[in-house]
């Protein structure tokens, strides 16, 4: 059985891509009398309280933490939940990623193939992004992926879509809850790759819209805070902050800077 988990952010999450397409394709199956959902909202506005809709076919669990404890910890909690709830797998989603009919179905059988960790491919302008090779904390894109799975060491993936095992994610002791955003996936499955697992690839195509990339200045900046206290996590973590810097930190500081042709980023990037 399959926990799917939704992380939403100042959106009612029956309004949110995720939750609809997922819901669509649920109903496309046929299958199964219910669908199980956890919805973790960070939204962090005070008088954020919403009546949530009744749905007869779904078996749904909501919290709102007003804290906005970022991805890590709503992970971890939505797994804590499955562990204690017999679930077998967990498919974490965020809230934008629009899901193709036939994936509700796809990843039920899938789930029935006691794979420890399953991913689809995601997309983005027309290139496969994920799963990708980690080299030197960057994702290098493959070309062309020709297999149906991957061995963790060197590779990697990002969250959306990711269904695992409930028993593989304790075993790898969840999310780092350090890591609020940025990183977050990166270092799960490079944790998880001591273990000599592989990922399954569903035959699953997600097209993903990457809404970073129309940042206004005022946003990008609020990012890049996130995004700094991340890296010196991470860094500090992995102990290559050298190598970090040049491969990862100095690179998104100059694409900033050059975009938005400012320097407030650098004086971001002194005050951190």
């Amino acid at each position: 059985m399959i926990l799917f988990g939704i992380v939403t952010y100042r959106e009612r999450f029956w309004e949110c891509k995720s939750f609809k397409s997922l819901y669509h394709s649920f109903k496309k199956d046929k299958g199964d009398d219910k669908i199980h959902i956890f919805i973790f909202d960070n939204t962090d506005i005070e008088d954020w309280d919403l009546t949530t809709p009744t749905f007869q076919d779904i078996k749904l669990e909501y919290t709102n933490d007003k804290r906005n404890p970022g991805i890590s910890c709503a992970y971890n909690t939505i797994a804590e939940y499955a562990r204690q709830n017999d679930y077998n797998y967990i498919t974490f989603l965020d809230q934008d990623t629009e899901l193709p009919d036939n994936f509700y179905e796809v990843y039920k059988n899938y789930s029935l193939k006691d794979y420890s960790l399953c991913v689809p491919q995601i997309h983005a302008n027309n290139r496969l992004v994920s799963p990708s090779r980690y080299i030197n904390f960057r994702s290098v894109l493959y070309e062309n992926l020709n297999t149906d799975e991957l061995v963790l060491k060197g590779n990697s993936c990002i969250n959306t879509g990711m269904m695992i095992k409930n028993e593989i994610f304790f075993m790898n002791k969840g999310y780092n809850s350090a890591l609020r955003l940025d990183f977050c996936d990166h270092e799960f499955i490079e944790r998880l790759s001591k273990f000599d697992l592989k990922m399954k690839i569903i035959p699953i195509i997600i097209n993903q819209n990457f809404s970073f990339l129309d940042n206004t200045k005022k946003q990008d900046v609020f990012r890049y805070k996130l995004f700094i206290k991340d890296l010196k996590t991470y860094a500090n973590s992995t102990n290559k902050q050298l190598k970090m810097f040049f491969y990862v930190d100095l690179p998104r500081l100059l694409s900033l800077t050059l975009r938005h042709k400012s320097l407030e980023f650098l004086k971001i990037r002194l005050r951190s």
